[in-house]
């Protein structure tokens, strides 16, 4: 019953885990087929007239690709003022060793000092000829928009004697400061997956779904990141199923081991039923030994000698003594009783 019941424990955890990330492949699952539902719009002359004939001149779910321009001044990299963006990402990560006791060794370790971002209004246009641009809205929360990085910058510490020894009874060794700038450059194609609207004053903005339709912008085409998505809903279902044949397996051994554990109880009580019955059969069979003539061993004891009172053999066998004397002590046999008189 306790390996029933670890098996028991054992199932219901795989199957809590593996209903949870059945679930979280089901929910990419649902994500990748609106994308490959979004219909894919080229940024040309007839973008706004189909979203003027659409219904409340919207359209719930579409893919537009186009390059990327400021809609007013754009932003220039602090550390290379030539290159032009529209968001721009400071970030300064310390990074140090710590020590793990159970390990007894020192880890990496990262931590975040100071992030400061930027961002400014952004629209994408055609990628030839000519059309009205879709102004892009909210891109700090849409998925799969990777900043590109142009500065990277480490710059090593150099502790003294003191601060050494207070690093390592703190168990805390900082290596250094890595400054980073990345930014979104004005001029790269840039494709977005969105609800695609007409705001009051005419102009064409992508922006975040309704519902649980996710919002993508990113810079490596449609293509991609289908693929990509196809590939997260793949993991999801790999563990999920992982977990469920994990769960069955634990399970059916756990019940294998209990069947062997009550055969060879099973078989241990037949084993000692049979030794008592060998026992109680010997018992019976001494019992009955005991009453044979000592002389023929095949007829029942009858005589009762006297006077040393031995009961030995049977009336026949008496009878066929060579001289009177007992069997069993060589008294002389003054007087034989029969047994059921005595």
């Amino acid at each position: 019953m306790e390996l029933l019941s670890v098996g028991t424990v054992w199932l219901g955890s795989s199957l809590a885990l593996s209903s949870l990330f059945y679930y979280l492949y089901r929910k990419q699952l649902a994500t990748v087929r609106r994308i490959q539902g979004a219909r894919k719009l080229p940024l040309d002359g007839h973008l706004r007239a189909i979203l003027e004939a659409s219904q409340g001149q919207e359209m719930s779910y579409v893919a537009v690709e186009g390059v990327i321009e400021a809609a007013g001044t754009a932003l220039r990299s602090q550390n290379h003022p030539h290159l032009l963006a529209v968001i721009q990402k400071h970030q300064v990560v310390k990074h140090s060793l710590l020590w793990n006791s159970l390990t007894r060794s020192w880890h990496e370790f990262q931590r975040v000092l100071h992030t400061s971002i930027n961002s400014i209004p952004f629209q994408l246009t055609p990628l030839e000829g000519t059309g009205d641009p879709v102004l892009i809205c909210d891109p700090l929360n849409a998925s799969g928009l990777a900043l590109q990085t142009v500065h990277e910058h480490f710059q090593a510490l150099s502790p003294g004697l003191g601060e050494l020894m207070g690093h390592y009874m703190t168990g805390e060794k900082p290596s250094g400061l890595l400054e980073t700038e990345e930014i979104l450059p004005v001029g790269i194609i840039l494709t977005g997956l969105g609800r695609l609207s007409l705001d009051h004053q005419g102009v064409m903005i992508l922006q975040p779904p309704h519902h649980a339709a996710e919002y993508f912008l990113s810079l490596t085409g449609y293509e991609e990141i289908l693929e990509q998505q196809e590939s997260i809903a793949t993991f999801w279902r790999s563990v999920a199923m992982f977990f469920g044949v994990l769960g069955a397996t634990v399970f059916c051994f756990t019940l294998y081991r209990a069947y062997r554990k009550r055969k060879k109880k099973q078989k241990a009580d037949c084993s000692l039923e049979t030794i008592f019955e060998e026992e109680q059969l010997a018992e019976d069979t001494s019992e009955s030994s005991d009453r044979m003539c000592v002389i023929c061993l095949s007829q029942t004891r009858e005589c009762v000698f006297l006077p040393c009172g031995h009961v030995c053999c049977c009336f026949r066998c008496y009878q066929s003594l060579p001289a009177p004397y007992c069997p069993i002590c060589r008294c002389h046999l003054e007087r034989v009783v029969p047994l059921h008189q005595f």
